[in-house]
């Protein structure tokens, strides 16, 4: 619960700026903090990022935090009513985004500057690290990161699937035999991602379907899917619907559909026999469910894609660069050896991954061979318990906050 007058001995500002950081990141750690340190004021700040699906500012207010407001909106805040407006202490904690961007917040707030990541960026700013991966240590001793400067913590992201029910309460729910086979299709937050990948996630699954037609096939949504896009680029798609203002099934054709859901997207995939996800956050919740699955990555669109620093703010109208960006990303695609999180993770290819310019016949090729072999399918699954099955890291990085709020 959100802290009442009298009790606030800190005021945490978190920098969070995408739907996975905001409720896989944030959101654990909001968690820990309400069970375990109830006298810290809880603010999260939305920083600009050309990576923004546009819904994160309601997603913050949903996780716990006691305010959530963007970049611009953080001078305008007015302290609740009964709180003190200059607590004891004050903490900036990065878990996303830009860090120059929590270097200057932590400048005007006059508080110490904690980050949360892999590397060690901007550390004569930084007042602590916490690190991601153990494997990363080496790179803050690299760089002569004191040692009482950083601690490594793990995976906040592993924190986040939390379970509201059992498998068998969600098949009950959603009408689920016990014995049937699930697909679910994981099309991202970000506009650009579900209105671009839709119509090959529905092709994709009709193939699927064809070659196993007791699987049932599940489209759940991301908090920030605007509907209104989503229904649009079905329609251009040719992609019938049932419903009038929400999304209830999409038509997969020969009388069978693919439900939409809202709200489980954890559940619906611990039912899963396999998953084709987009990349981001949902790929790791997969991993730490031990559901193997497909990352897709369309290339078709990529001129449309963000980029970091300057390319990312150059206009397509620039005559020329849309062809150089799509050149660009092309060749940065064929020097990543892996994109998934997981695959970074592991250092190796657990889950496929599916990049480039590719109609849906190849990802529904993928997928029924997986699904034809329950063995390959044990063997990812096996895998992924061996990377994710550690948990703790919000414990443990609210157990310091914690700490720093009392000493």
């Amino acid at each position: 619960m959100p802290v009442t007058a009298g009790e606030l001995t800190l005021d945490l500002y978190i920098t969070a700026n995408s739907p996975g950081e905001i409720s896989g990141l944030a959101s654990p750690l909001v968690r820990e903090l309400r069970l375990k340190a109830g006298k810290i004021r809880i603010t999260i700040i939305i920083p600009p990022c050309q990576y923004s699906s546009g819904g994160e500012l309601e997603l913050g207010r949903g996780v716990g935090a006691d305010r959530c407001v963007n970049f611009g909106g953080l001078k305008n805040l007015i302290s609740e009513p009964g709180l003190p407006e200059k607590p004891e202490k004050k903490l900036l904690l990065h878990i996303g985004g830009d860090v120059a961007y929590s270097v200057y917040l932590s400048k005007k707030l006059k508080c110490p500057l904690w980050v949360y990541a892999s590397k060690p960026r901007w550390k004569f700013f930084v007042d602590r690290y916490f690190v991601t991966e153990e494997k990363y240590r080496e790179r803050f001793e690299r760089k002569k990161v004191p040692p009482e400067k950083f601690m490594v913590i793990g995976n906040m992201a592993l924190d986040s699937v939390a379970l509201s029910e059992t498998e068998t309460e969600t098949r009950e729910f959603l009408g689920i035999a016990p014995d049937t086979p699930v697909l679910t299709c994981l099309t991202g937050s970000r506009p650009l991602e579900y209105t671009a990948g839709i119509r090959l996630f529905v092709s994709a699954a009709r193939m699927v379907n064809d070659r196993f037609p007791k699987m049932k096939v599940f489209f759940p949504l991301a908090p920030t899917v605007k509907e209104d896009l989503l229904q649009n680029a079905l329609r251009e798609a040719g992609i019938g619907w049932v419903g009038e203002s929400r999304i209830r099934e999409i038509d997969l054709g020969g009388g069978r559909t693919a439900t939409v859901v809202r709200d489980r997207t954890l559940e619906v995939l611990n039912c899963s026999r396999l998953a084709l996800a987009v990349p981001g956050t949902n790929n790791l919740q997969a991993a730490a469910l031990y559901i193997p699955y497909i990352m897709v990555l369309p290339l078709d669109r990529s001129d449309e894609f963000p980029l970091d620093g300057l390319l990312g703010l150059l206009p397509l109208w620039l005559p020329g660069f849309r062809r150089f960006k799509r050149w660009y990303i092309k060749k940065l695609n064929e020097r990543i050896a892996c994109l998934s999180l997981p695959n970074i993770m592991a250092g190796r290819m657990i889950a496929p991954e599916i990049r480039g310019n590719f109609d849906a016949g190849v990802a529904a090729r993928m997928a029924i061979g997986l699904l034809e072999s329950p063995g390959q399918l044990k063997e990812i699954s096996r895998a992924f318990w061996e990377l994710t099955h550690e948990r703790g890291a919000s414990t443990r990085l609210a157990a310091e906050i914690e700490k720093f709020s009392k000493n």
